[in-house]
Parts: C-alpha cells; sequence; structure tokens
C-alpha cells in the first residue's frame, strides 16, 4: 500500500520536477532582481514626496504607500501583484498539467486500468501539486532572505514569513479552483480559463475596486483581500485570514476529488 501511495504521488512529481525547477529559478531571480535596486530607492525622501501627491485611492490601489520603505518597496514591486499572480498561474498550471491534460490526452486511462480508484489518483496528483508549489515557495522565501541580506534591505522575518505564507495559500486556493474545474468537466482549456481567470479577477477587484466609493466594500469578496488586506509586511496577520485561504481550498480540491468519480473519463 505505501509503495502504491508513493507512487500515486512519485510519479506526477517527477513528471513536474523540470516546471518545478523553472518556476523556482525565474521566480528567485525576479525576487534578486527586484531587491537589487532597493539601494537606490532606499531612504528616497523626494520619490516618497512625489507619490504622496497622488490621490489616496491610487496610492492605495497600487501598493505604493510608503514606497521609500522596506515594506513599502516591497508590496509595490512584488508582494501586491507579481508574485502572488505568478505563483497562482504556477498552481493552476501544475494541477492542470497533472489532471485535465492528463486526461485529454489519454496518459490518465495508464492509470485508472489499474485497480486503483479514480479519486486515489486525483488525491495522488493534488498532493504533488501541492508539493509542488510548497516547494516553489520555499525557495521564493530563501531567495528573498538572501536577497535582503545581500543588498542591505532590513525587514522583520517574521513578517516576511507571514507574507509568503499568505502568498502561498492565495497560491493553493487557486489551484483547488483548477482541481474542483478538472474534476468536474477535465478539459484543460476550462481548467485554464477559470483558474487563471479566478486569479486575474481577485487581483482586479482588491486593486481597482477602492477607486470608486460605489464599488469599494465590495473588494473584501476577493481571495486578495482576505490575503494582503491586513498589511503583513508591516503588522502581524490575523489567524482568520490564513483560514479564509485554506478552509476553501480544501472544500474545493474535495469537491473536485468527489466529482470526477461520478462522470465518465474522457479519451484522447
Amino acid at each position: 500500500m505505501s509503495a502504491l501511495i508513493l507512487e500515486l504521488v512519485g510519479g506526477p512529481l517527477r513528471a513536474m520536477r523540470r516546471a518545478t525547477i523553472w518556476w523556482c529559478l525565474g521566480l528567485a531571480a525576479l525576487i534578486a532582481a527586484t531587491i537589487s535596486i532597493w539601494p537606490a530607492f532606499k531612504g528616497s525622501s523626494g520619490l516618497s514626496q512625489a507619490i504622496d501627491q497622488l490621490p489616496t485611492g491610487v496610492v492605495q490601489a497600487f501598493g505604493l504607500a510608503d514606497f521609500g520603505t522596506p515594506a513599502g518597496f516591497l508590496r509595490a514591486n512584488l508582494y501586491d501583484f507579481f508574485v502572488p499572480l505568478l505563483l497562482a498561474a504556477a498552481a493552476v498550471l501544475f494541477v492542470n498539467g497533472q489532471t485535465a491534460s492528463e486526461e485529454a490526452s489519454g496518459r490518465m486511462e495508464l492509470y485508472l486500468a489499474q485497480p486503483i480508484s479514480r479519486r486515489a489518483v486525483l488525491i495522488g496528483r493534488v498532493i504533488a501539486a501541492l508539493i509542488a508549489l510548497a516547494v516553489v515557495t520555499i525557495v521564493l522565501l530563501l531567495a528573498q532572505l538572501a536577497s535582503d541580506a545581500a543588498f542591505d534591505l532590513q525587514i522583520d522575518s517574521g513578517l516576511l514569513l507571514s507574507t509568503l505564507l499568505l502568498t502561498g495559500l492565495l497560491a493553493a486556493f487557486h489551484g483547488s479552483i483548477a482541481v474542483a474545474v478538472a474534476g468536474i468537466r477535465g478539459r484543460p482549456s476550462l481548467v485554464l480559463a477559470i483558474g487563471l481567470g479566478a486569479a486575474f479577477a481577485g487581483c482586479i477587484v482588491a486593486s481597482l475596486f477602492p477607486l470608486s466609493s460605489v464599488l469599494a466594500p465590495w473588494r473584501h469578496i476577493s481571495p486578495w483581500d482576505w490575503a494582503f488586506g491586513g498589511n503583513p509586511l508591516e503588522q502581524a496577520t490575523d489567524l482568520w485570514r490564513y483560514a479564509a485561504l485554506a478552509v476553501p481550498s480544501v472544500v474545493l480540491a474535495a469537491v473536485g476529488v468527489f466529482a470526477v468519480a461520478r462522470r465518465d473519463i474522457s479519451g484522447a
């Protein structure tokens, strides 16, 4: 039984190892390149004053508050948009590549022909995608800490860890949407459209809705607001924010796992 479990998880992990490495290298390079310009902005009072002249809504929407501080610099350049969006895309692509894409190509049939249930196959692939996502997130944290030390960007490591954890949970949430869609329908184009579309939509809602007095209250429906609405780079995060991302992720993944056993598997 243990050998079967290892194969159900290990097989997809081996298939994803190249993609995982490239995601790690690409995102680590993004972080290092961004932090390398921090010395040019460090203590830049002129730039901070120029940003302060912008409308308050614009400053908040684009994460430009306190741009001359370490937290403000990281928020504006990395953790308001780019890193969370890219990590969410990685999660969706990991899931799609090991579920709907495998089913559409016919390779899933080789696994399902064995004396194992569909749910076990999907659970193994979901766990593998989660492990790959965790590896990328850990590499991001290490790259951030190393870059901070190299370029003298001083920020509380606990707050940084909290921010990366929230970023990983946000990515896992969008990955779980992909799991649910793959379990219900199993079409790669649909999984990508809904998974990536949800990530972009959530980002837009959290960033642009505050610019409108009518739409501003609706920003709270965005998972991005659940994750980063408490400004985790500057203050401790409330525990409910972790739960708000983790609990729906488990529920959505469970929906996909149970749904896959109730429909026909398509072939190539």
